[in-house]
């Protein structure tokens, strides 16, 4: 009988963090909603390559053989919750190409 008093001890309801999450939880949901999304752009504008951010959540940067080499597509994307996560395409090379960065499946952007 003693252990199951220790048992109904340890689960006491709500606990003291549990307030405590819930506000840091409630506080990064609003904070979500009021900021506004931005422009999706390669920062800063390379010279012989075009960016693309006609696609919803995806952003491509093409270059031309020689221009951004060794630099990459990324866009800014949002969670549900309202978290900023960045996503990085691949790496351009010396011949040139594009390098695509899209955001997760739940995620919206560019941010």
């Amino acid at each position: 009988m003693a252990h199951l008093a220790n048992v109904q001890q340890s689960l006491v309801w709500p606990s003291r963090t549990f307030p405590a999450a819930l506000l840091v939880l409630c506080s990064v949901l609003v904070g979500g909603w009021f900021v506004e999304p931005g422009a999706a752009v390669a920062e800063p504008e390379l010279s012989g390559c075009t960016t693309d951010p006609s696609v919803p959540n995806e952003l491509t940067v093409t270059c031309d053989p020689g221009s951004g080499v060794g630099e990459h597509a990324f866009i800014r994307c949002r969670d549900l919750l309202g978290m900023p996560h960045t996503h990085i395409g691949a790496t351009i090379g010396t011949g040139g190409g594009w390098s695509r960065a899209n955001c997760a499946p739940a995620e919206t952007g560019p941010v």
